[in-house]
């Protein structure tokens, strides 16, 4: 009930941070592989830090890949259809609400290294420059 309670607060916060921007679920999710390092992406509609069960799953999955590894890198995003404030504060959000969803999938919080970058890319509001990137170190 912690839980839910803590990201219906961001959630708030986030909503009032943008002013006449609707959250919607989380778009699509899927995963990628880097030569180096396992690499999983999850997707989300703009202005929006809501996990959708698709995205879910792809958490799960990178969880479940983290658990005989050394480290997870959780680099946030968020394109740059707003102000850079708005857009750091929305990265550290899905960036924070990622974390939460790995720890309930049984990743230690110790584990998780949060990187929100916040705005990338240009104006282009793109759902590639809306994501999560969790990195599994090895």
């Amino acid at each position: 009930m912690t839980y839910r309670l803590l990201n219906f607060c961001r959630l708030m916060g986030l909503l009032a941070a943008l002013t006449g921007a609707t959250a919607a679920g989380a778009q699509t999710s899927s995963n990628t592989t880097t030569a180096e390092l396992p690499r999983f992406l999850v997707y989300f509609d703009e202005f929006s830090a809501n996990l959708s069960d698709e995205a879910k799953a792809t958490i799960a999955d990178a969880a479940k890949r983290a658990r005989e590894s050394k480290a997870i890198v959780v680099q946030a995003r968020a394109s740059a259809t707003g102000t850079p404030e708005t857009n750091k504060y929305l990265a550290q959000t899905r960036s924070s609400i990622v974390t939460d969803q790995l720890e309930a999938d049984g990743i230690a919080r110790t584990m998780i290294r949060q990187e929100p970058i916040g705005q990338t890319g240009s104006s282009d509001p793109s759902v590639y420059n809306r994501r999560v990137d969790i990195i599994i170190e090895r």
